[in-house]
């Protein structure tokens, strides 16, 4: 069994005690080897690079190298620790963040963890000691041999000293054999979650919160499972008349829904960093990429064991080729951001696709960012630069094509008709535009001909001429402006071509083969021979690929087998991989999935448990490492990773196993004042940690409220209306422009679930952004919550929230008069009956408000059908302008604007909108 958190503390104490003093020694040489092994190093990961790394721009006046630089103090606080009173000293008070503008670190998601606010606390209680240079070298020898040593006799690192380094136990606890820790004694009639937790908080003497009440338990279940509020048919069903909740039949129904997989497939592509575009300059479409997105839904809403989807995503096309699902699987291996051009060096570009493809697969199986070793051994934890690249050998032979698979009678083939013949017809109206421009160029060449009394060659005629004097100039005829336009259309009809592969039964997919890199715009087909010797992998000094040095095979991760006596044959011979030309990485996927592997079960419950709670039992879902946040709970996470398996790798299993425990029925209220001392970030679980509805989840709040949701699962992606100093903002791509952002023609197509908007990473959707939606070029582990006022005015002003509104107000009017359909906006929007305070507010505003509208008539607003555009014409550098024709705004169907509706209708819409700003709206309690 695990220590807890404060016996490890106390435990650790001993440790330094015993090992740097002697019994007539005073407490102060513990106080000094507590600050080597525990306080210098937090702030050297913490603090230095801001007060330290750079003397001659420390950070308000800051220098925390050694003990003068902390006496002098800085710009703020010339004292900033009180000995023996952390609660006085300027330091503690800004690493608990209390007051936001004196919080250290700057950044909230560099915060201090429990643990390491513990540590400044302890040592400010002890006289804040800082030992002198030599006494730190001595005491660093004296405790090193305390140390945990890992027998690295096997593992091959670049540096002579690897097999010599040692790491403490607490740096090490996700490479441990996975053992299922047994429940604590005294607990067992408990739910095997509460059963852990319960104990924590018994040993720290923290009461539990009480269980949440039945609407919030309803509101909070819909969210997590479907990112949906419930509806009333919900409300009635699970919801009994003496007002409790047929929970566990609430969960089973929200688990059958196809919502489920939407929201659930919503958290894996924030890992994966899912797309619709390449990313880079250019920003080239990715017309196939939604394919995968709704394998993702499917496999979620399948409840696919989890071990047989990870491997279908790193090796589907090998393990099985003529499976449709699997060769669309492996689209995960080509999310990241790639890009080649002919401005590009292949080498290079085929270089950073697997740094990039080897990191994601350490973040999101591993919990390992393996980058942190590809320039050296990694610095903190026990993975050498040759672990790093052998990883990267077995993705060496993986290759890109857009593979022909047929649709899948599940995929929704929806509005494809519509959109392909969209792109048709501007395929056609490029024909007659460039046909002008050829026109003209022949008129003056006819003229140039004649002038001269020669007989008129066509364009292909005169390219085939070798004597260039009886031929008019190139591109004779043509304006500045004209050569600038062609580029413009020429990138136009690439950009329309490449769109035309969304519509076709094509996966982007991948293939095992010799290396073969090819343009981003051109279409990257599968050879039908494949023939050739898989591409050698080297090590490269300094990560750069023109300093190979050795040359190293396909591999694993060499710690995850120190234990050798405990796995079994079967797991340690899946160690070694095949070097061939395919299967590296169906043998890799077989490791990694292993039940013996100690990362693969602890990183997704770690996932799930964060998906369900807002931060996982080890804090930094991506990295388990020694620079992550340690389990708070490690005996709780290991006994779900253990479950995890024993329940066959079943997702929805472990929904149920979480949803069902206390620890996540209970309520965010928590009336015991311990708690913010005890426990100030909730690490225990005494209370359900309230969130803020994900910038996805409000949009689809407020569709599914208004009526205007369209819930059909899957599909090509759709584009909601931005606003136009968005939409219209020029876009370089390469040697030209990209066309304006237009939005889907009808609200059918507009209104579909966030999971489906098209994610083009150089143009991201301001709402969404707003409201904290991930930056898909990087894995996310954790969404970010910010409150700023820009979210404020988001919700009021937003023209997309507005048709919400007054779709939501026009529905209500059309079936009950105003005082009614006020009280009933009320209801929809915050699910529980108005009261006499809020009816009487809501009722006075709204009488302001009509009395608003009926002063002020709204004016209809057009889409403009074209926009007028500046460039530089990329050769001269000189300005040309060109008019873009905007087709769908001009058959665009809108939603029910102003103009449309009554003065009450507007009235009542801009009451909702209040409530849709309202914390009860945008918060899970």
């Amino acid at each position: 069994m695990r220590r807890t958190a404060i016996e490890e503390c106390v435990l650790y104490l001993l440790i330094l005690v015993g090992a740097c003093s002697s019994p007539d020694q005073d407490t102060q040489q513990s106080g000094d080897a507590y600050f080597v092994h525990e306080v210098q190093p937090l702030l050297q990961s913490k603090c230095l690079s801001c007060h330290g790394e750079d003397p001659a721009n420390l950070e308000g006046g800051l220098d925390l190298r050694t003990a003068a630089g902390l006496a002098m103090g800085g710009e703020e606080h010339a004292e900033l620790i009180v000995s023996g009173r952390p609660e006085f000293s300027p330091l503690y008070q800004a690493v608990t963040r209390e007051d936001p503008d004196f919080a250290m670190p700057p950044r909230e998601r560099e915060a201090l963890t429990e643990e390491e606010i513990q540590v400044i606390y302890s040592w400010i209680v002890t006289g804040a000691p800082w030992p002198n240079e030599a006494r730190q070298k001595e005491l660093t020898a004296l405790v090193s041999a305390r140390k945990s040593r890992i027998a690295f006799d096997h593992l091959g690192g670049q540096s002579d000293a690897w097999n010599n380094r040692t790491y403490r136990d607490g740096d090490l606890w996700a490479y441990q054999p996975l053992v299922r820790p047994e429940i604590p004694e005294g607990y067992q009639d408990l739910h095997p979650i509460d059963a852990f937790i319960q104990k924590e908080l018994d040993g720290v003497q923290l009461s539990t919160a009480p269980l949440a009440e039945p609407s919030e338990l309803l509101k909070r279940s819909s969210y997590d499972l479907l990112g949906l509020p419930p509806n009333q048919a919900v409300r009635d069903s699970f919801v009994l008349q003496s007002g409790e909740l047929k929970f566990e039949k609430l969960i089973d129904h929200l688990l059958e829904s196809p919502h489920y997989g939407e929201q659930w497939a919503r958290h894996w592509l924030d890992v994966v960093r899912y797309a619709d575009s390449d990313g880079f300059a250019n920003d080239y479409n990715r017309p196939s990429a939604w394919r995968y997105r709704d394998y993702v839904v499917r496999s979620m809403n399948d409840d696919k064991p989890y071990d047989d989807f990870v491997r279908e995503q790193i090796a589907g096309d090998e393990i099985n080729g003529q499976n449709a699902e699997y060769l669309v699987a492996t689209g995960f291996l080509r999310m990241g951001p790639w890009e080649h051009t002919g401005m590009s060096v292949v080498a290079e570009t085929r270089q950073f696709y697997l740094d990039d493809v080897t990191n994601i697969v350490g973040e999101t199986f591993l919990a390992t960012p393996l980058n942190c070793a590809r320039c050296h051994d990694h610095k903190y934890d026990p993975i050498p630069t040759q672990d790093y690249y052998q990883v990267q050998a077995v993705f060496a032979t993986t290759q890109f094509a857009q593979r022909k698979v047929p649709h899948l009678p599940e995929e929704n083939l929806e509005f494809m008709d519509s959109e392909r013949a969209q792109v048709e017809a501007w395929l056609d109206r490029l024909d007659i535009e460039e046909a002008k421009l050829v026109e003209k160029e022949e008129k003056a060449a006819r003229a140039w001909y004649s002038t001269r009394g020669l007989a008129y060659k066509s364009k292909k005629e005169r390219k085939r001429g070798k004597n260039a004097n009886i031929h008019p100039p190139r591109y004779i005829g043509l304006s500045f402006e004209d050569l600038g336009y062609r580029k413009v259309l020429q990138k136009r009809r690439q950009i329309e071509n490449r769109k035309l592969d969304r519509f076709e039964p094509i996966a982007y997919s991948t293939y095992s083969g010799p290396d073969r890199v090819t343009h981003s715009a051109r279409p990257i087909i599968m050879p039908e021979e494949i023939d050739g010797d898989p591409a050698a992998t080297f090590v490269l000094t300094g990560g750069s690929v023109y300093a190979r040095d050795q040359e190293v095979g396909p591999g694993v991760l060499q710690v995850v087998h120190q234990h050798d006596s405990f796995f079994s044959p079967e797991f340690q011979d899946l160690s070694e991989l095949t070097d061939e030309l395919a299967g590296r990485r169906t043998d890799f996927a077989q490791w990694l999935t292993h039940p013996e592997n100690p990362l693969f079960a602890r990183t997704m419950v770690n996932r799930l448990w964060q998906w369900h709670f807002g931060e996982g039992l080890a804090s930094n879902p991506n990295n388990f490492g020694a620079t992550g946040g340690k389990p708070a709970n490690p005996d709780l996470l290991d006994w779900l990773a253990a479950e995890f398996i024993e329940q066959g790798w079943s997702i929805k299993a472990m929904h149920r196993l979480i949803m069902t425990s206390a620890a996540y029925r209970r309520s965010s209220s928590h009336s015991d004042p311990g708690q913010n001392v005890k426990d100030p970030d909730n690490k225990m679980w005494s209370h359900f940690r309230p969130r803020r509805l994900a910038a996805e989840e409000i949009r689809d709040a407020m569709l599914a409220i208004s009526g205007e949701l369209n819930d059909n699962v899957g599909g090509i992606p759709i584009r909601p209306i931005i606003p136009l100093e968005v939409a219209l903002q020029p876009r370089h791509t390469m040697g030209s422009a990209a066309p304006s952002y237009q939005p889907s023609s009808t609200p059918a197509e507009r209104n579909r679930r966030s999971i489906y908007i098209e994610r083009k990473r150089s143009v991201e959707n301001p709402f969404l952004q707003t409201f904290n939606q991930n930056n898909s070029t990087v894995s996310c582990e954790e969404r970010e919550s910010s409150t700023v006022v820009t979210q404020a005015f988001g919700l009021l002003n937003s023209e997309n929230v507005r048709r919400r509104a007054l779709a939501l107000a026009n529905q209500l009017l059309q079936h009950h008069d105003l005082p009614k359909a006020l009280v009933l906006a009320h209801e929809n929007v915050l699910q529980r009956a108005i009261n006499s305070e809020d009816r009487n507010r809501a009722e006075a505003y709204l009488h302001d408000m009509v009395d608003y509208h009926i002063e002020n008539k709204p004016v209809p607003q057009a889409l403009p059908v074209e926009v007028v555009h500046e460039m530089h014409e990329e050769m001269t550098g000189t300005a040309f302008h060109y008019t873009e024709y905007l087709d769908v705004h001009e058959t665009l169907v809108p939603d029910i604007g102003d103009a449309d509706v009554s003065v009450e209708t507007r009235a009542l819409a801009d009451y909702i909108a209040v409530l849709f700003n309202t914390n009860e709206f945008i918060y899970v309690y």
